[in-house]
Parts: C-alpha cells; sequence; structure tokens
C-alpha cells in the first residue's frame, strides 16, 4: 500500500531525526517554506537556519521517538510525538508535542508548525 504525502513525510523526518542525518532536511523542505521550531519565535525560513537549529540532535542519546499521523492528506496533515533522550551530562528528558503539516505538490513542506512541552 503507497502512503500519502503526508506520511512519508513524517517518515522521512524520524528517520533524519534517529539518524541524525541533517543534510537531509534540504529534501523534505521546499525552497520557501515556514517552519515553526517554537509557536512564540518567528519561523524558521532558510535551510541554513534549520539546519543550525537542528545540530542540537546530534548531542541527543535518543531513547524513544514515535510520530503518530493524525490527519494523513495529499498536502495538509497532523501527527504527535513522544521523544525520550538523554543529553550530555546524562539527564533524561520527554518531550511530547503535535504538528501540523503543509506541503507542495513534490510533497515538500511549505509550513511546519510544533507546539510541545517538556517533562525533566
Amino acid at each position: 500500500m503507497n502512503q500519502l504525502p503526508v506520511t512519508k513525510w513524517f517518515s522521512e523526518l524520524k528517520r533524519i531525526w534517529l539518524e541524525k542525518d541533517i543534510s537531509a532536511l534540504k529534501e523534505i523542505v521546499a525552497d520557501e517554506f515556514d517552519y515553526y521550531e517554537d509557536p512564540y519565535l518567528p519561523p524558521i525560513k532558510t535551510l541554513e537556519e534549520l539546519q543550525s537549529a537542528w545540530q542540537e540532535i546530534n548531542d541527543q542519546d535518543i531513547k524513544e521517538l514515535d510520530i503518530q499521523v493524525l490527519i494523513d492528506g495529499q498536502i495538509e496533515g497532523s501527527g504527535m510525538y513522544h521523544f525520550i533522550y538523554s543529553d550530555p551530562a546524562g539527564v533524561q528528558h520527554e518531550s511530547r508535542g503535535s504538528y501540523y503539516l503543509k506541503l507542495n505538490s513534490e510533497g515538500k513542506a511549505t509550513e511546519f508548525r510544533q507546539w510541545w512541552t517538556i517533562q525533566e
């Protein structure tokens, strides 16, 4: 069974995160995009800014990462994630959040929004 574009996108996001393949972010975002890493900050708009923001995953010892697609469409969708990792000092963190995603006709993100909470 073929996956719809939203599910494919989230699957690739999870792979990038788990494999720490930051350079592959260029394959899932459009040339022009708005990426909201934090709902209270202005969006990230360039690949360089996005790759810089994602450098933090290099210091994450990932224990668990699950992304569940809730709305799976051709161009819009949403998901939930659950993430447990240890930082370089060995402190474990747990985060849960939700995603909103909008894709172009090529299956690349034109808009990505994330809302999250952290339990420490």
